[in-house]
């Protein structure tokens, strides 16, 4: 079977209820982990039905992968817009490392992780999140606009930049074993993004 796009599928009914099961399959992954966490336990958690849960998701891993995104959504729903993007982007990171630390989608990220290396489905299905996370979350904006304003070089990875900035509190979240701390956010910005003392030529004025 393919990988499905969790967000497609079934026909949502009210977006309470959705959120509300999501809600309760992150609570479950970090409590329980991937394995021992079930759509017949989300439901009951939810107080919603089986049916229910199968009109949205397929199987289990859409519904994982798409509890993965709603946790990260949630973290972000606004991109917020100060004039500067540099104190936009410290924001946007502050907000994901806190719902890393302080909700239970930090637990639930490490819940899914090993098992993926072993289901390819719920693999596909975290890969779609992560690239979403990346191309369309409100973090690629905010470094093109710093690019713009001269903050960083015209030749910039932005790719990779994105990749580091993103993946650091994953790395200590996954690798190091240790929770992020929200306050991380302003030193990471500052070291991937400095303060230039003049904009880098190229850049639009």
């Amino acid at each position: 079977m393919g990988t499905v796009n969790p967000s497609t599928v079934g026909r949502p009914r009210d977006p309470e209820t959705t959120a509300g099961i999501l809600d309760a399959t992150l609570r479950l992954l970090a409590e329980h982990g991937y394995a021992a966490t079930s759509t017949a336990q989300v439901a009951a958690l939810a107080r919603a039905s089986k049916a229910t849960l199968y009109r949205r998701w397929p199987n289990k891993f859409a519904l994982v992968a798409d509890a993965i995104r709603h946790g990260l959504r949630t973290a972000n729903p606004v991109t917020p817009r100060t004039g500067d993007p540099r104190e936009d982007l410290v924001r946007v990171l502050e907000n994901l490392i806190r719902a890393m630390a302080d909700t239970p989608l930090g637990g639930a990220i490490r819940a899914v992780i090993s098992d993926a290396a072993h289901e390819p489905q719920l693999s596909a299905a975290l890969q779609d999140v992560t690239i979403e996370a990346r191309e369309r979350g409100p973090m690629r904006a905010l470094v093109l606009e710093a690019q713009d304003r001269g903050m960083l070089a015209p030749d910039t990875d932005i790719g990779l930049l994105l990749d580091l900035m993103l993946g650091a509190p994953y790395f200590q979240l996954i690798v190091r074993q240790v929770t992020p701390r929200p306050e991380q956010a302003r030193a990471l910005v500052d070291q991937l993004i400095p303060l230039p003392s003049t904009p880098h030529p190229g850049s639009r004025p």
